[in-house]
Formats: structure tokens, C-alpha cells, sequence
């Protein structure tokens, strides 16, 4: 039938809900149309719309859904279609867990839990919540459950900020967890005076009025049973003294003759500002549960008849407003207070009398920091509760108070007001819910305060940060990230980094993740990271786990360092370290080989000194291995000098094919020796180029020795000289062992070296071709390796850059040294060195080629022989014991009769600065050892 607007006037203080509620099409619905709804769910109805807090009904055995606009924001995306429905199905995820309170509360148990965990899908995922909530029983005139009503508040946020204070959490858990005619009794353990409530009076027979004003315990404890009291002294001496729950029944005569059964529940509490203990707790009939249900029963809706629909919904009223977590005030029209619970005392202290609206300005509060009139003081018209008298159908307000009675104390609330509405829609008065929010604010300040901090640091240092919750989900990255990947941090946020992960870095670094989640140890890995340059960058990634004071891990804070630098250098750090050990047992190698035949012929020439034959053979040996121990150390000092920049280069205009010519004639031994064919072509365009004569001989002579080596006996080396665009170039083709590709990059470094052969003993040490790349580069110009693989011969090509202009060069100047004897006269020298073999056999050498040779071991001999028998020549040593060789030629030059001579070094040093120093010492000229005697007999010869 149609509902008329006085039928659903109950509806009309419900705001949005309360208009849902009217325009539902209750027709096929089991409750049926509003007409037929009965007077106990339509006051409960009107309740809950009514409020400006977040509640719920859940009416019949079915438990179908009301819920009022506060309570939309709990339900998420399930607001649509809740209404009417059967509470299971609106939160089936949770039924397991609410499901025995509510089948307790439709028992007549009321319920109340603060901070209550649950999982809820009201947003299509799964996400972690807390309420505090209350459960009460609705009941008809006779005392039937209806239904329930629940008043909840979400504090997912409060308790993600704070821990709630648990003296109040048990206090409030304490007063839900009655049922029924509920008492409540206090006793202020400093001065013994104890207050109670009418009901707890009535279950007494005490009066009222003096109960409500203070009286002594032992007025209340005499009245309980004889065969009770005892135990209950004693449980209350106990839960005083360890703080304990006090949790007891007992038995209170009555003048009926009859017992009356309470339920008593308390503890002690402590007031948090002020340390004042208090015992304190409710008491709860429940002599029906013991002998007289029916009687109860009876008695209570006989009560209920006789005191009218008023006092049934005051009474209902005074339930609801003790379950309330909240403070809770109700004012008439023109702004009387009327009622205030005990919670809003609690905020705001004793409330001065308020006749009206006026009398707001007696109330102390101000608008907190961060919004409109931020710390200007609320006008008396400002107040929630004056603007919906004024007409608002709703208002709230933040504001900062100073409650009564507590100058100088300031608390942060939450106020909400709404008005109230008969049946006709007309304003009789307004509620209003205080909530002090002051400990949240001020965690909430604090959390703030240490997020800026936290990201200002997050974003000053180098390093990347990232974060991750308990579980392992990551929710927050620094700037940082950006900055290296060139990605947006929103693309990167949750799993959006793993792509920029280097593939085959994934499985090990989720592998350790999944370990340290499991252990909660340490994460450390090295991985690359896609960088905005392109490449994939080295990266050590390491996480430390965060612990609450329970040691459980609440969430991982790391860090990501690029260390792709320091990787790559180690790596190469590696292969220098791995080639200069193979090049020094290379070294070793090649020194010792040439030991052993001077060695033996050493030997042999002291067995066979009367043989000449035997002596030239040992001879022979012995300068050739000798020889071959000199390029070594002249390899080694090149590289030396070369890789220090140490070499000068004598710069000339020189013609390419006489250096090829050179290089050949030089190498030609070797080629020789292991029966290769050398196919040689030169263009005949002229290639001049600028540079070093000696050094671009070198440079083809150790590529032509390298191919040599390198090549089976027998095989073909090729020689190519051309000219093309501006460039002249040498190209050397092998048929030998060829470069692997692993080789290849390398070939140019130093101490690289192909693997040996036994025909190769005499392989030398790997410096050739380092030698050959850096005096390319000090003539400008490159060299390239090039090999199809292993046994596949090898191509070197060097190019030059032509001489600009290039002309034929002046014939060189014949420059004579030193003067004297004509070329090819007899000489008088003295050879001095500590050493006596290598003088000795140095003499030796020199009277074999005409001279007159003699020797001395130190400085004063010198100086005595050459006093005594001036020579022509003088051959120092420069380590020489008492004073070095510089010294010593300085000494002979002073002597007196000093006549003129050739002074000639000779040292196993012949570095750039070791020449110079020498040439300042008055020395002709410098020779290193072991002496090069076809240089030292021309010089002989020419001065």
C-alpha cells in the first residue's frame, strides 16, 4: 500500500540514508512496507539516523542492514547495495570473527571492542582496519531481543599512529561487556569514599541520593550474603593490591526474603595526568540467570507498561550512552545543556550551567593551526551545536579547548552535532559527540614532522631508498631513483622497478629477498639497474629489517649504491693483477732459458781453455744468450719509458720504405731461421711520413718478429706498403696460429701473451705489441689487430699520416767523436769496475782488438794507475764502492798532470735521466750493459 509522509516521519532527521530508507522499495522486501514496521525498529531507526557518529541496525534473526550517512565510509564501495540486506552478506569476510558477537548480542550480551582488528574487501583488496565498536541488544515492551544497534568508529589511522591507552581500553571493554540492569560503583582508593550509580543502589536497598554523594565501602560490603562476603573481601583485597581484574558473583538478601544475584566486574585505574587511583567497575543482575528469569521477565514488562514509551526510550538512551566511547551531550531548543555522559566530563570537566546559546562563550576553544582562523578563539555562535539549532541539519568542527576547571590545558577535539526532530520533522533539541583526538593529533604531528625529515634526507643523500611494509610490499621510494633510471617514481612504485632489473639478476636477488623475509636477516645483493644513459649499471642493493619493542619486524628500509665504477675497476684491477703474474713467470722464464747455455759454456771454457775451438763455440754461446738477454731489458725499459712518457721522439721527415727495408734486414734472422717465406710489396708512390727513424723500425720489426714467432715453421709472412688518403699504411699477413676472440680486445695490453708452444721457448715477454701501440700513438697513428680465430694467421695493419709537403731529406751531417788517435790506432784503456770478472773479460775483449787494456777494482786504484800511466780511454763503472763513477771522473780530471782522455760510462743503467746525469759527470759517452762491443770497438776505432 502506499506509505504516507506521517508513517515515515521517523525517517526525516536520516539525512541521506533516512531518504534512501523512505524511497527503498520495502515491498518485496521480508520486513515488508514502513507502515508495517513495528514501534521498537522504528525508534531504533530513528536512533541510529539520527546520530552524527558512524552506526548501524541490524533488525530480526535474518539481521537485515540499516545504517545511517556516518556509516557510508566503512563500507567503502558496498554502500550501494547494503541497505536491507542480511549482515553476512554484507561482510562475509568478517562474519567468522563478528559473528559469535553478534549471536551474543541477539543472546542479550551488549559488546563493546576498541581498536578491533579486521581484513576487510570493502575497496575490491584486501586491507587491514581497526574499529571501536559497540554491540547492544534492542528490545521490545517485553523485553524481547529485536535486533542490535552498533555504534562504530573507524581508528585505522589512530592506532597506525599511536597505541591507545590501555587502562581506558579495558575500562571501556569493562562497561560493553555487561548485560542488562547494569550498576556502576567507584571507590577513590585515597580516601576510602565510594559513589555509586541508582542501579547499583537499588540492587543494595541503599538510598539514591546518599549513594550518588559518597558513603563508605563497608556500607555495601555488609549487605552481601554471610556465606559470600568473605570471598569478596578477599577478591577485592586482592585486585587492589596486584591491579588485578576483579571478576566476581555473589548473593545480596533482599527484603523479599528472596536473593538477588550480582555480577561484579572492576580493577584499579590510575587518572594519566594526575596518578589518582581509583577502583573502580559495574555491577549487573543476574539473578535471572540463576532462579528467576520468568520473574524478571514479568516484573520488567509490567515497568515497562507502566512508565510509558518515555521512560522505555530514556532508558534505552541512558544504555546507549553509557556504551559510548565518546563524550555525548544533549541541549533543548534554545541550548540548555541537559545531559552530559561521563565521557564528556571526562573531556571537558564539570560543565558550567547553560541556560542558552549565550552561555557558549563560557566555553574556551580555539581553531587549531593549519586552517581558516587558525588560533583565533570560536565566537558562542561558532559552536556545532549553536549552528544546528540555528538550522544546520549537521555541523562539526576541530577546535583546540581548555576544559573547565584546568587553566592552562589544552586538548585537541573532534565535535559533530546534529539536530533532533519529532515525528513531525520540528527541531526539539541536539546532540553532540566530543572525541579528544589530542594524542592523535599530536602523533600525527610528530609522524609528519619525521616524514619530512625522513624525505629530505632520503633525498639529499646519493644513494637510492626504498621501503618496504612487513610483508615485504614496497611503498616508497626516494627521488633518487628517478634521477638514475629517468623513470617517473609512480612507474617504479610497487613491483614497477623489476623491469628495469637486469634479467638475469632477478632470480638471485628474489632469492635473497625471500631468505631475509623468512629470517629477517640482512638483504645484500649486487645487481645492474637500467641507467637514463642507456647502459646497465652495477648496483648493491641491502636492506636492514625496522623492530618494534617485541622484536617483530615492522617494516625493511635499504638503500641502493652504484658501485659500477668500482665493479668494473676491480675487474680490471683482476685481469692487470693476473696478467703482470703471468708475465712475471713469463719473465722468469725467459731469463733463466738463456742461463743455462752461459752457464754451461762457462763451464766449458774452463774445462777446455787449451782448445780454441771449444773456446770460440762457448764464446759464441755465450754472446748470443747474452744478446738475447739484452733485448729483454731493452723491451722492458722501452715499455718503461714509453708508458711513462718518457721517449723523445727525433723527429725527422723519413721515407716509410727504407724504414720497411730496416725492419726486414733486422727480422730477417729470425724468418729465416724457422724457413718462412716473406712475399714483400711496396707501391711505388713515395710515403713520407714524420717521426722517429729508429722507433717506426722498431714498430715493423716487432710485428714482423711477432708474426715470425707466431707462425709455423715453414709458413708465409706478408709485407704491404701503400699510400691512400693522406695515410700510409703497413699491412703484415701471418699464416699462423691466429688471435681467439677472446684475444683480440687484448692483444695491445701489456703482459698479453699467446698461449706457447714448444717450438716457441724463446717467446719473449708479451711487451712487443704493447711497445708497438704506444709509438704508434706518440707518431699519431693507430694500428689495428685483425684474425678470423685460432689458426687462422693474423693481419696487423699500421697506418700513418703522410708527411704535409714532404720532400727528400738532407743528407746527414758526419759528426767525428772526440779526437786523438786516427781510426783504427791502438788505444790505451783503463777499465774500471768492482766487478773483476766483467773487467777483466772486458780487457780481454779490448787487447783483442789491438788495444792496450788494464784494470782497477775501486776508485783509489784508478786513481793511483792513472797517475802513475795516463790513458787514452777511460771505461767507469758508475756503482763503484767509496764514491760512484760521476764522482770518480771528476776526481780524474782534477788530478795534476791530468791529460786529455775519452771518458765513456758503462752502467746497468740507461734511462733518459741516468744519460743526463752522466753527460754533467764530463762523460763522453754512455754505454749500457752488458756493453754493445760492436759500438764500443767503432767508437775505439774513430777517436
Amino acid at each position: 500500500m502506499p506509505t504516507t509522509q506521517d508513517e515515515q516521519a521517523f525517517l526525516n532527521n536520516g539525512g541521506i540514508l533516512g531518504a534512501r530508507t523512505a524511497a527503498f522499495d520495502w515491498v518485496g522486501h521480508p520486513l515488508g512496507p514502513t507502515a508495517g514496521w513495528s514501534p521498537s525498529l522504528r525508534t531504533a531507526l530513528g536512533i541510529v539516523l539520527g546520530s552524527s557518529f558512524p552506526m548501524f541496525l541490524a533488525w530480526s534473526e535474518d539481521l537485515y542492514l540499516f545504517f545511517n550517512d556516518a556509516y557510508q565510509p566503512v563500507l567503502g564501495d558496498r554502500v550501494g547495495d547494503a541497505l536491507g540486506r542480511s549482515l553476512p552478506q554484507v561482510w562475509p569476510e568478517v562474519w567468522d570473527t563478528i559473528g559469535p558477537i553478534v549471536r551474543g548480542a541477539l543472546a542479550g550480551e551488549s559488546f563493546f571492542f576498541e581498536s578491533f582488528p579486521v581484513t576487510l574487501e570493502r575497496h575490491g583488496y584486501p586491507e587491514q582496519a581497526w574499529f571501536t565498536f559497540s554491540y547492544s541488544p534492542v528490545r521490545d515492551e517485553g523485553g524481547k531481543v529485536l535486533g542490535l544497534i552498533c555504534m562504530v568508529v573507524e581508528d585505522t589511522e589512530k592506532v597506525r599512529a599511536l597505541e591507545r591507552h590501555k587502562q581506558a581500553e579495558e575500562r571501556l571493554a569493562l562497561s560493553l561487556e555487561a548485560s542488562g540492569n547494569i550498576g556502576t560503583w567507584s571507590v577513590d582508593l585515597e580516601t576510602g569514599a565510594t559513589f555509586v550509580d541508582e542501579r547499583f543502589a537499588r540492587l543494595f536497598q541503599v538510598d539514591a541520593a546518599q549513594a550518588s554523594a559518597g558513603t563508605e565501602l563497608d556500607r555495601f560490603t555488609s549487605m552481601i550474603h554471610d556465606d559470600d562476603r568473605a570471598r569478596v573481601l578477599d577478591a577485592i583485597d586482592t585486585a587492589i593490591r596486584h591491579e588485578t581484574l576483579y571478576d566476581i558473583e555473589y548473593r545480596i538478601p533482599q527484603l523479599s526474603g528472596l536473593d538477588a544475584w550480582v555480577n561484579a566486574r572492576g580493577k584499579v585505574f590510575a587518572d594519566p595526568v594526575t596518578g589518582r587511583r581509583r577502583f573502580a567497575g559495574v555491577a549487573v543482575d543476574i539473578s535471572a540467570r540463576k532462579d528467576a528469569e520468568r520473574a524478571r521477565i514479568e516484573s520488567e514488562r509490567i515497568a515497562v507498561a507502566a512508565s510509558g514509551r518515555a521512560e522505555e526510550n530514556s532508558r534505552r538512551l541512558d544504555v546507549l550512552l553509557d556504551a559510548a566511547p565518546v563524550g555525548i551531550v544533549y541541549v533543548d531548543t534554545s541550548g540548555r545543556l541537559l545531559i552530559a555522559n561521563a565521557s564528556n566530563r571526562a573531556i571537558w570537566g564539570e560543565h558550567l550551567p547553560t541556560a542558552g546559546i549565550d552561555d557558549y562563550a563560557a566555553w574556551q576553544g580555539w581553531w587549531p593551526p593549519g586552517g581558516p582562523g587558525a588560533g583565533q578563539r570560536l565566537g558562542f555562535d561558532e559552536w556545532p551545536m549553536a549552528r544546528v539549532l540555528r538550522g544546520e541539519a549537521t555541523a562539526g568542527a576541530i577546535v583546540e579547548i581548555e576544559p573547565f576547571g584546568q587553566p592552562g590545558v589544552r586538548k585537541t577535539i573532534l565535535i559533530r552535532a546534529a539536530a533532533i526532530r519529532n515525528e513531525h520533522g520540528i527541531v526539539i533539541g541536539a546532540v553532540g559527540a566530543n572525541m579528544d583526538i589530542s594524542a592523535q593529533v599530536t602523533a600525527e604531528k610528530a609522524l609528519q614532522e619525521s616524514e619530512r625529515k625522513f624525505r629530505t634526507i632520503a633525498n639529499v643523500i646519493p644513494q637510492m631508498v626504498w621501503s618496504a611494509n612487513a610483508d615485504g610490499v614496497n611503498d616508497y621510494m626516494n627521488s633518487r631513483w628517478q634521477s638514475f633510471t629517468g623513470v617517473p617514481i609512480e612507474q617504479l612504485a610497487g613491483d614497477g622497478w623489476r623491469p628495469y632489473v637486469h634479467p638475469d639478476d632477478l632470480p638471485g636477488i628474489d632469492a635473497a629477498w625471500r631468505r631475509s623475509l623468512a629470517d629477517g636477516s640482512a638483504f645484500e645483493v649486487e645487481h645492474r639497474l637500467a641507467h637514463h644513459g642507456g647502459q646497465q649499471r652495477w648496483v648493491l642493493n641491502r636492506a636492514l629489517p625496522v623492530r618494534d619493542d617485541d622484536g617483530r619486524i615492522t617494516r625493511w628500509m635499504g638503500t641502493l649504491t652504484d658501485v659500477h665504477d668500482q665493479k668494473v675497476s676491480e675487474e680490471e684491477l683482476k685481469a692487470a693483477a693476473r696478467r703482470k703474474d703471468e708475465f712475471l713467470a713469463m719473465l722468469a722464464h725467459e731469463l733463466r732459458n738463456p742461463l743455462a747455455p752461459i752457464s754451461n759454456a762457462a763451464q766449458l771454457l774452463t774445462l777446455a781453455a787449451t782448445d780454441p775451438a771449444r773456446v770460440r763455440q762457448s764464446s759464441a754461446v755465450i754472446t748470443r744468450q747474452v744478446r738475447h738477454m739484452t733485448d729483454l731489458v731493452d723491451d722492458l725499459l722501452d715499455v718503461s719509458r714509453v708508458t711513462r712518457g718518457l721517449v723523445e721522439l727525433d723527429r725527422q721527415q723519413v721515407d716509410i720504405k727504407s724504414v720497411v727495408a730496416n725492419a726486414v734486414e733486422q727480422a730477417r734472422p729470425l724468418i729465416e731461421a724457422r724457413r718462412h717465406a716473406l712475399d714483400l710489396h711496396m707501391e711505388p708512390v713515395p710515403g713520407w711520413v714524420i717521426g722517429d727513424r729508429t722507433r717506426l723500425v722498431q714498430i715493423v720489426a716487432n710485428i714482423l718478429n711477432n708474426a715470425a714467432k707466431y707462425t709455423p715453421q715453414g709458413g708465409r709472412i706478408g709485407l704491404a706498403v701503400g699510400v691512400e688518403e693522406g695515410q700510409v699504411r703497413i699491412a703484415i699477413t701471418d699464416s699462423g696460429i691466429g688471435i681467439s676472440q677472446e684475444l683480440l680486445p687484448h692483444v695491445f695490453e701489456l703482459f698479453t701473451q699467446a698461449e706457447r708452444t714448444p717450438d716457441r721457448s724463446q717467446g719473449g715477454l708479451g711487451l712487443g705489441l704493447a711497445l708497438v701501440h704506444s709509438l704508434v700513438q706518440l707518431h699519431h697513428g693507430h694500428v689495428q689487430a685483425c684474425s678470423k680465430g685460432r689458426d687462422q694467421g693474423s693481419t696487423f695493419i699500421v697506418t700513418l699520416p703522410l708527411a704535409p709537403g714532404a720532400q727528400l731529406p738532407a743528407a746527414p751531417e758526419s759528426h767525428a767523436i772526440g779526437g786523438g788517435a786516427q781510426a783504427g790506432a791502438s788505444r790505451s784503456v783503463l777499465v774500471v769496475d768492482d766487478n773483476l770478472d766483467a773487467a777483466q773479460s772486458l780487457a780481454e775483449v779490448l787487447r783483442s782488438l789491438g788495444h792496450e787494456a788494464r784494470t782497477a777494482a775501486t776508485p783509489t786504484e784508478a786513481l793511483a794507475s792513472a797517475a802513475s800511466d795516463w790513458p787514452q780511454v777511460f771505461i767507469l763503472d758508475i756503482g763503484l764502492p767509496e764514491i760512484d763513477g760521476y764522482q770518480l771522473a771528476r776526481r780524474l780530471r782534477a788530478l795534476p798532470g791530468a791529460g786529455p782522455a775519452l771518458y765513456l760510462a758503462l752502467t746497468g743503467y740507461g734511462q733518459a735521466h741516468d744519460r743526463v746525469l752522466s753527460k754533467s759527470a764530463g762523460f763522453d759517452h754512455h754505454f749500457v750493459k752488458p756493453v754493445d762491443l760492436p759500438a764500443l770497438a767503432a767508437l775505439l776505432a774513430r777517436s
